[in-house]
């Protein structure tokens, strides 16, 4: 008899203990903040992908001078055009924050001007307004990364239940830095295809080779901080492990000889891209 009675208490606690738990984990999925319909860790993946996507159009448009008849680089370059509206778009409607638009409204503004050279039939004087202007917007579409990240950071503190736990903010800071890390080496892979195309000597200026040399040691550097990641596990270092091996092949030499055709360069910096991409996907949909 006192054993049913054990049994019966027993199952009655853990029933009890499941539905808090339940319960608890039902307020905070609730209790996270969102930008509009998506997560933070979302918003700030696609507003660091606008910065590689510029980077993209600038590349495909410089190699396409001279490789007109390269069908498969034209359609990227209007698919990458599409994706950045689109997301652009997507961006401005999803946030209720002045700052957070206003700096994507200036991105809108700049993005009216590059676009007109993007479009145009590939040649060089386009191609060297392409490389006066792709900075400028580069830099605000990176204003607006840091926008998302300062309006995630204050939305949860004006959150119930998250803003006295410092530990979860202070690991929800660390996450969003090291998407932005990860998705801003997906930028700097063609970013670096693109100042490789851009030693052209007809697109050639004083400060060419050491804005290669720049981008270089930037990619070879930010490599630590994915490898050194709290939030690491067998999933991403198996695919950083990928990322490396690529730049590896990168680094051997090539690259500061101009030894690369423009084919090849097109093709590898596709392929790190991609690399950078996988991880920074696995880091934006991290659980904390």
């Amino acid at each position: 008899m006192r054993h049913n009675y054990l049994t019966t208490k027993s199952t009655y606690i853990l029933f009890i203990l499941g539905i808090m738990t339940l319960g608890l984990s039902t307020i905070n999925a609730q209790s996270k903040p969102k930008y509009g319909v998506m997560t933070y860790n979302k918003a700030i993946n696609i507003s660091e992908k606008q910065g590689m996507l510029i980077q993209k159009m600038a590349k495909d448009y410089l190699y396409m001078v001279e490789n007109s008849d390269d069908a498969k680089a034209s359609r990227d370059l209007m698919t990458s055009k599409i994706i950045f509206e689109k997301q652009n778009e997507i961006l401005s409607k999803n946030s209720s924050n002045k700052v957070t638009k206003s700096k994507i409204k200036k991105v809108s503004n700049l993005w009216t001007t590059f676009k007109k050279h993007i479009v145009s039939t590939p040649n060089f004087d386009d191609a060297k307004k392409i490389l006066n202007l792709n900075t400028d917007l580069l830099k605000e579409t990176e204003n607006v990364v840091r926008s998302i990240a300062i309006e995630s950071k204050n939305a949860n503190r004006a959150t119930k239940g998250l803003a006295n736990d410092e530990s979860y903010n202070e690991k929800d800071i660390e996450l969003k830095k090291i998407i932005t890390v990860s998705g801003r080496q997906r930028m700097l892979a063609q970013r670096l295809a693109l100042y490789y195309l851009a030693n052209h000597p007809t697109l050639k200026d004083k400060n060419s080779e050491q804005m290669l040399k720049n981008i270089y040691n930037e990619i070879d550097g930010m490599n630590t901080p994915l490898l050194l990641s709290d939030f690491d596990n067998a999933e991403t270092d198996e695919k950083i492990a990928n990322a490396l091996t690529i730049w590896e092949i990168i680094k051997q030499g090539k690259l500061g000889k101009q030894g690369y055709k423009h084919k090849e360069i097109y093709d590898i910096s596709n392929k790190l891209t991609r690399a950078y991409n996988e991880i920074t996907t696995l880091y934006e949909h991290t659980k904390l």
